[in-house]
C-alpha cells in the first residue's frame, strides 16, 4: 500500500469540489476506504453544542447509523480518542476496555481498529476511524498516513463540524440559525433582511470577452454617467441627515470613480479585447490588492471602497438593478457583499434598522457612515447565504457581531429592551462633548483620535477629540498611480492641520514597505513583517522623505500645532538622520524665503528593541507613542492577519501589559510625554489598567471617543490602582480580562 503526496493532494481537491458538507464527509470517507484497502472508514464529529460526538459519515458500517450513534468524551474507543487526543491502533477492538458496542452500526466481523483525533487549532474536531477483519493492528505506513491525512483535514473539517448542519434530526426544527461576523457599528437592529447587489461576485465572476472595443467601451462610459449620477442624486438625498465631512464621502468614490488608474487601466483592457465588466474587475482587484495588503487595517479597509465602486459599475452594466422600488415602511436590515452609502441613501435612514456585509471590515467607510447614522452594522459575514434568508426576519446584535436569522417572538421582544435602554445610553453621552476625560480623582486624560482621509477629519472634532494623534500619511500615496508631489501632499496636510487649529496634530511618515504595497512601487519579501518598511523604506528613499518633510512643514506654517511621528523605529541612527533631515529641510525652506520652524519630533514604539534604547534615543526626540497592535504583534511573535495564530494576539496579555507599564515609567523618568493609539485606547478593559499606569494621553477611533471618555469620568484612578495590583499576578489574558470585565459590568457596560 504507497501513499504519496499526490494522493493527498487529489483527495483535498476532491473535498473542496463536493457540493455540500454532507457530500464532502461522504467523500473523505468513501475515498480513505479506498486508498486504505479498508472494508470500514467511519467519520464522527463532536457537537458545536455539547460534549457529544456524533457518527457524521461512513463508508461500510449502516448507513441508517448515521446522526444516531452517539458518545460522550471518553465513552468508548472513540470517545477515548477524543478524551485523550491520542490514536488507537487495536489487532482486537471488542477486547479493549473501552469498547462500546452498537448493533444498529453492525460492525460485528470488523476486529481490526484504528483511529485519529481530528485537532484543529487545539479544538477537537471529531474522530476518523478505520476498521478491518484482519487479526493485526494496521502497520507503521498505514497509521502514519492516517494521522496526516487527519492532520491536513481537520482545518477543512472546522467549518462544517462548526455548522452543525451535518446534524440530523427527526422532527424538523424551526428556523434559527446564528452567524458572526466583525462588529462595525454598534446596537441592536431588527427588521426584514434585503439583499443588495447579490447578484454581483467579484471574486467568481465568469472572464467574458468584449464584444467590440467601441461597444465596450460605450458600455463603460455609459456605466460612469449613470453611476456619477446615482452618487450625486444620493448626496442630494441623504444631505439633511448627515454632517458634511460624512457626505465628503459622495466626493472620495467619485474621486475614486474618477481615477486614472480605475479608468486608465480599465480602457487599456478593453483595448486589449476584454468585456467592459471583466475589465472593471481585474483592474478594481489589482487597485483593491494594494491597499488590502496593508498591515494597517485603516489601510486595508480601503480596498473595499475600490471593490464597492467596481460592484456599483458592474451592475450597471449588467442592467440587473433592482426594480422594485424600496417599501418605505418597512424596517429593513440591508446585506450584500459591500454596501456604500450610495445604497443607503436610497432608503430613509429611519427604515434601515442594520447592515450585513459580506466582506468589510470596522474602518470600511460602510462602518463610518453607519456610526454617523446610528445604524448598527456587521461586517465580514463570508458564509452566510443572504438569497437564501431573503424577507426572513432577523436580529443583528453587532456589539457581539451576531446575526440571528428568524429568532423567537421572546428573543425578539428582549433585544427590543436592550436596544432601548443602549439608545437612552448613548443619547445621554452627547451631553460630554465639551466634558474633560478626567476621573473622580482628578486625573486627566488627552482623548486623540486616530484618521487617514479628510473625510474622516470633523468626526474627531464633533465628539471631542482634543487633536490627532496619529495622522496615517500613505493615503494620499496610496490612491495614486506615481508618488504624489510636494504640493500635492502639501494640500492635503494642509486642510488637516488648519481643521484642528490650535490642536495638536501628530502626522506620522510614510509608513509603506514590505505588507504595504504601492500599485506603483512593487517589491516581495520573505519576511515583510521584518524587512523594508516604516522609517527604513524612507531612509532608503531620501527623496520621499525629504518631500514629505517639506510639505508636513510648510503645511503647519502659521499654526504651529504640528508634530511629526517616526515609524516603525528600531536604531539609533534612524532618529538622528530624520533630525538632520528635518534641520536642511527647514533651512532649505528659510533661504527659499519661506517661514518655517521646527516642529516636535516623536517616535512609534512598535519594535521591541526601542524600550531599550530609549534613554540613548531621548535627547533626539521631543516625544513618544506607543503603537499597541504592532508593539503586541512583535512582542508575542504573533501575525495578527494569520487565523491560524491570531487568537493568540491580545494586548491584555502579562507581556504587554509589562512591557507597556516599563515604558510609562521610563518615559516618566526622562520627562518624555508618552501616548498610546491602536485598538487597546479604544477597548473599556484595557483604558482601565492604562490609566492606573498612568497614561494621560490616548489616540483612538474618534467614534469611540464618548464611551471612552464617559467610562473615565466614572471611575477614579485609585481604583483602577487595585485593578492593576489584583491583574500583575495573573498568568494569562483570560484572567486577566475576568477580572475587568467584572469591573465593567459594576459600571454598568
Amino acid at each position: 500500500m504507497q501513499h504519496s503526496l499526490t494522493t493527498l493532494t487529489t483527495l483535498v481537491q476532491e473535498i473542496s469540489g463536493a457540493e455540500n458538507a454532507m457530500s464532502a464527509m461522504q467523500v473523505i470517507v468513501a475515498r480513505l476506504s479506498h486508498i486504505m484497502e479498508v472494508p470500514v472508514c467511519s467519520l464522527y464529529l463532536k457537537s458545536p453544542t455539547r460534549s457529544k460526538l456524533i457518527l457524521a459519515a461512513t463508508q461500510g458500517l449502516a448507513e441508517s447509523s448515521i446522526g444516531k450513534i452517539k458518545l460522550s468524551i471518553d465513552e468508548g474507543l472513540v470517545g477515548t480518542i477524543a478524551a485523550t487526543k491520542h490514536t488507537l491502533n487495536l489487532a482486537n477492538a471488542p477486547a479493549h476496555e473501552k469498547y462500546a458496542f452498537f448493533p444498529q452500526a453492525q460492525e460485528t466481523p470488523y476486529r481490526q481498529f484504528m483511529g485519529v483525533p481530528l485537532i484543529h487549532l487545539r479544538q477537537l474536531i471529531g474522530v476518523l476511524v478505520v476498521q478491518g477483519t484482519a487479526k493485526k493492528p494496521f502497520s507503521q505506513e498505514a497509521e502514519a498516513f492516517l494521522v496526516t491525512i487527519a492532520s491536513q483535514l481537520a482545518g477543512t473539517l472546522y467549518n462544517i463540524q462548526k455548522s452543525g448542519e451535518w446534524i440530523t434530526t427527526r422532527k424538523p426544527k424551526r428556523l434559527f440559525k446564528r452567524y458572526s461576523g466583525i462588529a462595525g457599528s454598534a446596537g441592536i437592529g431588527i427588521g426584514e433582511l434585503t439583499p443588495l447587489h447579490t447578484h454581483i461576485d467579484l471574486k467568481q465572476a465568469p472572464e467574458m470577452q468584449g464584444a467590440g472595443i467601441l461597444k465596450e467601451r460605450k458600455q463603460f462610459d455609459s456605466a460612469l454617467d449613470s453611476v456619477r449620477d446615482d452618487l450625486d442624486l444620493g448626496a442630494n438625498r441623504i444631505e439633511k441627515e448627515l454632517p458634511e465631512d460624512i457626505l465628503s464621502l459622495f466626493g472620495v468614490y467619485r474621486m475614486m470613480l474618477e481615477s486614472p488608474e480605475l479608468l486608465d487601466s480599465t480602457r487599456d483592457l478593453i483595448a486589449q479585447g476584454c468585456s467592459a465588466q471583466w475589465a472593471v474587475r481585474e483592474t478594481a482587484l489589482k487597485l483593491a490588492s494594494s491597499f488590502e495588503q496593508a498591515d494597517d487595517p485603516y489601510l486595508k479597509a480601503r480596498g473595499e471602497d475600490v471593490r464597492n465602486i467596481a460592484i456599483k459599475l458592474m451592475t450597471q452594466m449588467a442592467r440587473k438593478e433592482q426594480t422594485e422600488s424600496p417599501d418605505k415602511t418597512t424596517p429593513v436590515i440591508l446585506a450584500g457583499e459591500l454596501i456604500s452609502i450610495a445604497d443607503l441613501s436610497a432608503y430613509p435612514s429611519d427604515q434601515i434598522q442594520g447592515i450585513i456585509c459580506r466582506s468589510g471590515s470596522a474602518l470600511s467607510h460602510t462602518s463610518i457612515v453607519a456610526n454617523a447614522l446610528g445604524i448598527p452594522a456587521i461586517m465580514g459575514v463570508s458564509d452566510l447565504d443572504i438569497k437564501r434568508y431573503k424577507g426572513k426576519q432577523i436580529v443583528i446584535d453587532a456589539g457581539r457581531g451576531e446575526i440571528i436569522i428568524a429568532p423567537p417572538e421572546e428573543m425578539v421582544a428582549e433585544y427590543q429592551r436592550i436596544k432601548d435602554t443602549e439608545q437612552q445610553f448613548n443619547q445621554s453621552l452627547a451631553g460630554l462633548k465639551d466634558l474633560p476625560a478626567v476621573t473622580t480623582d482628578d486625573f486627566h486624560v488627552s482623548l486623540f483620535t486616530n484618521t487617514g482621509l479628510l473625510a474622516d477629519v470633523s468626526p474627531g472634532l464633533r465628539n471631542g477629540a482634543e487633536g490627532i494623534g496619529l495622522y496615517r500619511s500613505e493615503i494620499p500615496f496610496m490612491i495614486h498611480d506615481n508618488f504624489p508631489t510636494e504640493e500635492e501632499q502639501y494640500l492635503v496636510y494642509k486642510e488637516v492641520i488648519d481643521a484642528y487649529s490650535p490642536r495638536p496634530v501628530s502626522m506620522r511618515t510614510l509608513d509603506i514597505g514590505g505588507d504595504k504595497q504601492l500599485p506603483y512601487f512593487d517589491f516581495k519579501e520573505e519576511n515583510p513583517y521584518l524587512g523594508w518598511r516604516g522609517i527604513r523604506f524612507t531612509l532608503d528613499n531620501t527623496t520621499l522623505q525629504v518631500t514629505q518633510l517639506r510639505a508636513m512643514v510648510r503645511a503647519a506654517h502659521g499654526r504651529e500645532n504640528l508634530k511629526i511621528l517616526i515609524p516603525m523605529v528600531s536604531r539609533i541612527d534612524e532618529v538622528k538622520t530624520i533630525k538632520e533631515l528635518l534641520n536642511q529641510v527647514i533651512s532649505e525652506l528659510v533661504a527659499e524665503g519661506k517661514q518655517a520652524i521646527m516642529p516636535k519630533l516623536g517616535i512609534m514604539i512598535e519594535v521591541p528593541s526601542v524600550l531599550l534604547l530609549l534613554d540613548k534615543i531621548a535627547p533626539y526626540i521631543d516625544f513618544v507613542s506607543i503603537g499597541s497592535n504592532d508593539l503586541t504583534q512583535y512582542l508575542l511573535a504573533v501575525d495578527r492577519n494569520n487565523p491560524k495564530v491570531s487568537r493568540l494576539f491580545d494586548n491584555l496579555n502579562p507581556a504587554v501589559l509589562s512591557a507597556l507599564y516599563f515604558i510609562r515609567k521610563k518615559c516618566a523618568a526622562l520627562q518624555l510625554p508618552v501616548s498610546l493609539c491602536g485598538e487597546m485606547a479604544a477597548d473599556p478593559a484595557s483604558v482601565l489598567l492604562l490609566v492606573a499606569m498612568g497614561f494621560d494621553r490616548l489616540s483612538l477611533s474618534a467614534h469611540r471617543i464618548p464611551k471612552i471618555k464617559w467610562l473615565i469620568r466614572n471611575i477614579s484612578r485609585a481604583d483602577a490602582k487595585k485593578l492593576l495590583a489584583k491583574v500583575e499576578s495573573a498568568e494569562d489574558e483570560s484572567e486577566i480580562r475576568k477580572v475587568l470585565n467584572k469591573k465593567l459590568k459594576e459600571l454598568g457596560l
